[in-house]
């Protein structure tokens, strides 16, 4: 089989990595081609403004603003030029130690691409980045303090993504809970009785929840993150279709382009075709 997207593993010691202007810059230019990653990306744009391209969302973010880039999310790295931009890099194994309830505002903060925010609320945070840079230098570095602080930014930007919600749909806990599931299972789990049984709650009670916090049903949003992911391998991999239909779980490549067809106008060769 060709080669998938690429997935690029955190080699760092300890698994964190502190990246000022100049390291980010190296960083951005080591592929710039779509990629995801196994760890957290946690940015802070001070000046300018960047193009954040993640998951076909394209959105222009001007300075102030924080952005997430979450795990395993597919991407291109920015064009950084004319910008002032601060990025922390972690793993799962270096929060990994923490409660539930932090691990959960870890979540809710990286649900999200970018949140834009006030000029006092980058110069509050910048105080914390500060202390965060000058330990990064040491040769020593005190991965214990690291923690914390990294710990008083996930906190402080899950307090702003409150301040900034993008809809009170994401408030809902069987929602949120309803799309991890989703994320881990949809390769192989295509049906609402599944989700709904590791949950423990029933389908029809499932449905209630997800309709309120997000208007459409939970096969509705099963389906899009399918496509969503058939768009991804076929845009930027060079895998067939029956390969897609594969990765994906369909139980034939036929069933996969009725699928995509239906959701999208287009047969997968005519979508490809198209992004050329």
């Amino acid at each position: 089989m060709d080669t998938i997207l690429p997935r690029y593993n955190i080699d760092l010691k300890n698994d964190f990595v502190f990246l000022d202007e100049n390291d980010l810059h190296a960083f951005m230019l080591s592929d710039v081609n779509a990629h995801s990653h196994n760890y957290y990306i946690l940015s802070f744009l001070y000046e300018g403004s960047v193009t954040h391209l993640s998951d076909f969302d394209h959105e222009l973010v001007a300075s102030p603003a924080v952005l997430m880039l979450d795990i395993d999310h597919v991407h291109t790295h920015p064009e950084m030029s004319g910008c002032k931009i601060i990025s922390v890099a972690f793993s799962t194994n270096f929060i990994s130690d923490q409660q539930q309830k932090f691990l959960q505002k870890v979540s809710h903060v990286f649900s999200r691409p970018f949140i834009n925010i006030s000029s006092n609320e980058i110069n509050e945070l910048d105080e914390i980045i500060k202390i965060m840079a000058r330990e990064s230098i040491k040769d020593k570095m005190d991965y214990e303090l690291l923690r914390a602080l990294l710990n008083v930014l996930i906190v402080k930007c899950f307090k702003l993504s409150e301040i900034y919600p993008v809809s009170v749909r994401n408030e809902n806990a069987i929602y949120k809970n309803f799309r991890m599931l989703l994320k881990e299972n949809y390769q192989k789990q295509h049906q609402v009785k599944f989700y709904a049984d590791s949950l423990n709650i029933s389908t029809r009670i499932l449905t209630q929840y997800i309709k309120c916090s997000t208007f459409k049903t939970p096969k509705q949003l099963i389906d899009e993150h399918l496509l969503l992911e058939a768009k991804r391998l076929l845009y930027w991999s060079n895998i067939s279709s029956k390969e897609v239909a594969w990765q994906l779980g369909f139980e034939t490549d036929s069933y996969f382009n009725r699928f995509f067809k239906k959701h999208t106008g287009k047969t997968t060769k005519e979508f490809h075709k198209k992004q050329l």
